[in-house]
């Protein structure tokens, strides 16, 4: 799979085999079929952003093309300028428009047709990068990967045009934000914009919770106990200090903490050490100079063998695969 870093994107082929191995390289592995092999008009202008390594670009096949997809590890989001589109997923038919857009979502076989006259925008967002900024929002480790509704009504949903509306504006201004010094520090927090919108304007098996969340009024003990985890976290800290700090039974606080975060206190401070690391090794102007084996045992890791694997069980790889990948 050819790499991409922080870049502009604009490419252009009459081969269908190039066109299957960059889009593989932007959105994931996937089958591109066609009748036209080596009579494409294909064409990507785009930007590759940096830190949640989202790609946002503008896509034509020049011909009638079908994508099978299985196991895209991304999220890829799209929605024609002119012409129309059709995902087949669990036996349903969904048309896409410009007045309604699809998300792709990493769940199972489906088959995306694309006919010759569509063009669209293109959004593929890492599936692990959609998992850290929910848990964010959430405040607690993502098990289940996010599935979200396939049909991105505009017309029935303000918030959704106004998000397509966003990508299209940073597209068109592409050239300007290319030649902006510093384009790495303030793509970071684009880019965590883009997929909290996108989780909150689009339904998804997580809607209800993230909807809730203006209403979530836990007990002043739990937050105090995510609080002294979250201020403390670079020190060593047992459930016993956490029980006397709640004032409450050990199963108590295991109960109401699993209730409002999802999993227990112990388990909640691995894993935000964990992803604070992920964020360090995924900032380039940072980790050039880090030490994987400091890093781990100044936020708590004192077995880095252990810390490896609890690594590569968090992020699918290892804490030197991710730190190559954004040298």
């Amino acid at each position: 799979m050819t790499s991409l870093s922080h870049a502009d994107l604009k490419h252009h082929s009459r081969k269908a085999d190039f066109a299957q191995t960059l889009m593989s390289s932007i959105c994931g592995d996937h089958q591109l079929d066609t009748s036209c092999r080596n009579e494409l008009d294909f064409h990507y202008d785009g930007i590759r952003l940096f830190h949640k390594r989202i790609a946002m670009g503008t896509i034509c096949y020049g011909a009638n093309v079908a994508i099978n997809i299985s196991n895209l590890k991304s999220y890829s989001i799209s929605l024609p300028l002119q012409g129309k589109q059709t995902l087949n997923l669990r036996g349903e038919q969904y048309s896409s428009n410009p007045n309604k857009g699809l998300i792709v979502s990493n769940a199972e076989m489906q088959s995306l047709f694309i006919d010759k006259s569509c063009t669209k925008l293109q959004v593929a967002i890492p599936e692990r990068s959609i998992q850290i900024v929910l848990s964010d929002l959430l405040k607690k480790p993502i098990h289940d990967p996010v599935i979200f509704n396939p049909e991105m009504c505009m017309e029935n949903n303000q918030f959704i045009a106004a998000w397509w509306n966003n990508v299209q504006n940073f597209l068109q201004l592409k050239p300007q934000y290319l030649g902006l010094h510093g384009l790495e520090m303030l793509s970071e927090d684009y880019e965590n914009f883009i997929i909290k919108a996108l989780l909150l304007s689009q339904e998804n098996n997580y809607s209800y919770e993230l909807n809730g969340l203006s209403n979530a009024h836990e007990p002043l003990y739990i937050r105090r106990i995510r609080d002294f985890i979250i201020e403390h976290v670079h020190e060593d800290i047992d459930i016993e200090s956490l029980i006397q700090i709640a004032g409450v039974s050990k199963s108590k606080l295991y109960e109401e903490f699993q209730q409002y975060y999802g999993t227990s206190p112990m388990l909640y401070l691995r894993k935000y050490r964990l992803q604070q690391i992920y964020k360090i090794l995924t900032n380039a102007g940072v980790n050039r100079k880090v030490s994987i084996s400091q890093l781990a045992y100044e936020w708590g890791f004192n077995h880095l063998g252990r810390f490896s694997q609890e690594y590569k069980d968090e992020f699918g790889e290892k804490p030197s695969e991710t730190k190559n990948r954004f040298l």
